[in-house]
Protein backbone atom coordinates (compact mmCIF):
# COMPACT_ATOMS: atom_id res chain seq x y z
CA UNK A 1 0.00 0.00 0.00
CA UNK A 2 2.66 2.51 0.70
CA UNK A 3 4.14 1.82 -2.59
CA UNK A 4 1.57 2.14 -4.37
CA UNK A 5 0.85 5.63 -2.52
CA UNK A 6 4.85 6.61 -3.64
CA UNK A 7 4.25 5.18 -6.75
CA UNK A 8 0.98 7.74 -7.20
CA UNK A 9 2.13 10.46 -5.66
CA UNK A 10 5.23 10.55 -7.66
CA UNK A 11 3.69 9.80 -11.18
CA UNK A 12 0.54 11.72 -10.67
CA UNK A 13 0.41 14.18 -6.96
CA UNK A 14 -2.77 15.82 -8.46
CA UNK A 15 -5.24 12.59 -8.51
CA UNK A 16 -3.89 11.69 -4.88
CA UNK A 17 -4.55 15.14 -3.72
CA UNK A 18 -7.75 15.35 -5.21
CA UNK A 19 -8.32 11.52 -3.96
CA UNK A 20 -7.62 12.73 -0.44
CA UNK A 21 -10.01 16.14 -0.82
CA UNK A 22 -12.33 14.45 -2.09
CA UNK A 23 -12.32 12.07 0.68
CA UNK A 24 -12.23 14.62 3.25
CA UNK A 25 -15.10 16.99 1.77
CA UNK A 26 -17.26 13.78 1.90
CA UNK A 27 -16.75 12.72 4.88
CA UNK A 28 -17.46 16.47 6.68
CA UNK A 29 -20.54 16.61 4.54
CA UNK A 30 -21.87 13.03 6.28
CA UNK A 31 -20.98 13.95 9.37
CA UNK A 32 -22.91 17.73 9.62
CA UNK A 33 -25.64 15.20 8.04
CA UNK A 34 -25.65 12.64 10.42
CA UNK A 35 -25.61 15.52 13.17
CA UNK A 36 -28.87 16.60 12.27
CA UNK A 37 -30.35 13.51 11.85
CA UNK A 38 -28.89 12.16 15.49
CA UNK A 39 -29.77 15.67 17.23
CA UNK A 40 -32.91 14.55 16.24
CA UNK A 41 -33.47 11.11 17.53
CA UNK A 42 -31.16 11.76 20.65
CA UNK A 43 -33.84 14.17 21.68
CA UNK A 44 -36.89 11.79 20.94
CA UNK A 45 -34.77 8.97 22.99
CA UNK A 46 -34.47 11.71 25.70
CA UNK A 47 -37.79 12.53 25.91
CA UNK A 48 -38.77 8.57 26.00
CA UNK A 49 -36.31 8.31 29.07
CA UNK A 50 -37.67 10.85 30.65
CA UNK A 51 -41.28 9.72 30.12
CA UNK A 52 -39.89 6.47 31.79
CA UNK A 53 -40.75 4.63 28.46
CA UNK A 54 -37.62 2.09 29.52
CA UNK A 55 -38.37 2.13 32.90
CA UNK A 56 -41.76 0.27 31.39
CA UNK A 57 -40.20 -1.51 28.83
CA UNK A 58 -38.12 -2.84 31.51
CA UNK A 59 -40.66 -4.20 33.64
CA UNK A 60 -42.25 -5.95 30.25
CA UNK A 61 -39.46 -7.64 29.73
CA UNK A 62 -38.64 -9.38 33.47
CA UNK A 63 -40.42 -12.52 32.06
CA UNK A 64 -37.92 -13.01 29.37
CA UNK A 65 -35.31 -12.18 31.19
CA UNK A 66 -35.85 -14.14 34.22
CA UNK A 67 -36.28 -17.28 31.68
CA UNK A 68 -33.01 -16.43 29.70
CA UNK A 69 -30.88 -15.84 32.45
CA UNK A 70 -31.43 -18.46 35.24
CA UNK A 71 -30.64 -17.74 38.87
CA UNK A 72 -29.48 -14.34 39.10
CA UNK A 73 -29.76 -11.80 41.35
CA UNK A 74 -32.65 -9.36 41.63
CA UNK A 75 -30.21 -6.25 41.24
CA UNK A 76 -28.62 -8.18 38.41
CA UNK A 77 -32.03 -8.50 36.54
CA UNK A 78 -33.01 -4.95 37.17
CA UNK A 79 -29.31 -4.12 35.73
CA UNK A 80 -30.30 -6.64 32.73
CA UNK A 81 -34.12 -5.45 32.62
CA UNK A 82 -32.47 -1.83 32.07
CA UNK A 83 -29.41 -2.91 29.82
CA UNK A 84 -31.95 -4.63 26.95
CA UNK A 85 -34.83 -1.81 27.21
CA UNK A 86 -32.43 0.59 26.21
CA UNK A 87 -30.83 -1.29 23.66
CA UNK A 88 -34.08 -1.70 22.09
CA UNK A 89 -34.77 2.12 22.25
CA UNK A 90 -31.78 2.59 20.37
CA UNK A 91 -29.67 4.19 23.15
CA UNK A 92 -26.50 2.05 22.61
CA UNK A 93 -25.08 5.06 25.34
CA UNK A 94 -27.38 4.50 28.07
CA UNK A 95 -27.14 0.64 27.81
CA UNK A 96 -23.63 0.37 28.11
CA UNK A 97 -22.76 1.33 31.48
CA UNK A 98 -25.86 -1.12 32.51
CA UNK A 99 -24.43 -4.27 30.53
CA UNK A 100 -21.29 -3.59 32.49
CA UNK A 101 -23.30 -3.84 35.36
CA UNK A 102 -24.93 -6.94 35.08
CA UNK A 103 -21.50 -8.61 33.47
CA UNK A 104 -19.87 -7.88 37.27
CA UNK A 105 -22.47 -9.07 39.24
CA UNK A 106 -23.70 -12.15 37.03
CA UNK A 107 -22.44 -15.63 38.78
CA UNK A 108 -23.16 -17.93 35.66
CA UNK A 109 -20.26 -18.01 32.95
CA UNK A 110 -23.75 -19.01 30.72
CA UNK A 111 -25.66 -15.62 31.37
CA UNK A 112 -22.57 -13.31 30.42
CA UNK A 113 -22.18 -15.32 27.18
CA UNK A 114 -25.97 -14.95 27.01
CA UNK A 115 -26.00 -10.83 27.07
CA UNK A 116 -22.81 -10.46 24.97
CA UNK A 117 -24.97 -12.47 22.35
CA UNK A 118 -27.82 -10.98 22.50
CA UNK A 119 -26.03 -7.05 22.43
CA UNK A 120 -24.20 -8.31 19.83
CA UNK A 121 -27.49 -8.87 17.91
CA UNK A 122 -28.08 -5.56 18.04
CA UNK A 123 -31.82 -6.46 18.90
CA UNK A 124 -33.50 -2.87 18.42
CA UNK A 125 -37.24 -1.64 18.24
CA UNK A 126 -35.82 1.61 16.62
CA UNK A 127 -32.70 1.26 14.42
CA UNK A 128 -31.73 4.77 14.55
CA UNK A 129 -28.43 4.62 13.09
CA UNK A 130 -29.80 2.47 10.01
CA UNK A 131 -32.00 5.17 9.42
CA UNK A 132 -29.88 8.13 10.33
CA UNK A 133 -27.78 7.03 7.40
CA UNK A 134 -30.13 6.40 4.90
CA UNK A 135 -31.70 10.35 5.53
CA UNK A 136 -28.60 11.51 5.25
CA UNK A 137 -28.28 10.06 1.70
CA UNK A 138 -31.27 10.88 1.06
CA UNK A 139 -32.72 7.01 1.01
CA UNK A 140 -36.05 5.97 1.84
CA UNK A 141 -36.39 4.23 5.19
CA UNK A 142 -37.51 1.22 4.06
CA UNK A 143 -34.68 -1.05 5.42
CA UNK A 144 -36.76 -0.49 8.66
CA UNK A 145 -39.17 -4.03 8.47
CA UNK A 146 -36.47 -6.01 6.96
CA UNK A 147 -33.71 -4.74 9.61
CA UNK A 148 -36.29 -5.98 12.40
CA UNK A 149 -36.55 -8.96 11.02
CA UNK A 150 -32.89 -9.82 10.75
CA UNK A 151 -32.22 -8.87 14.45
CA UNK A 152 -35.02 -10.46 15.94
CA UNK A 153 -34.18 -13.52 13.79
CA UNK A 154 -30.38 -13.47 14.39
CA UNK A 155 -30.79 -13.06 17.98
CA UNK A 156 -33.75 -15.81 18.35
CA UNK A 157 -30.47 -18.03 16.42
CA UNK A 158 -28.18 -16.67 19.11
CA UNK A 159 -29.99 -17.27 22.30
CA UNK A 160 -30.69 -21.02 20.80
CA UNK A 161 -27.10 -21.38 20.19
CA UNK A 162 -25.56 -20.25 23.69
CA UNK A 163 -28.84 -22.66 24.86
CA UNK A 164 -27.59 -25.80 23.28
CA UNK A 165 -24.01 -25.26 23.21
CA UNK A 166 -22.42 -23.09 26.10
CA UNK A 167 -22.40 -25.04 30.05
Amino acid sequence: MLVSIYLISVNSPEKVMGAVLDGANGGLALSVKLFGVYALWLSILKIMEKAELDKALAKKLKKPIQYLFKDESPQTYKYLSLNLSANMLGMGGAATPMGIKSIESMKHHKNKVMLAVINSTSIQIIPATIVALRASYNSASDIIIPSLIATFFTTFIGVLLVKALVK
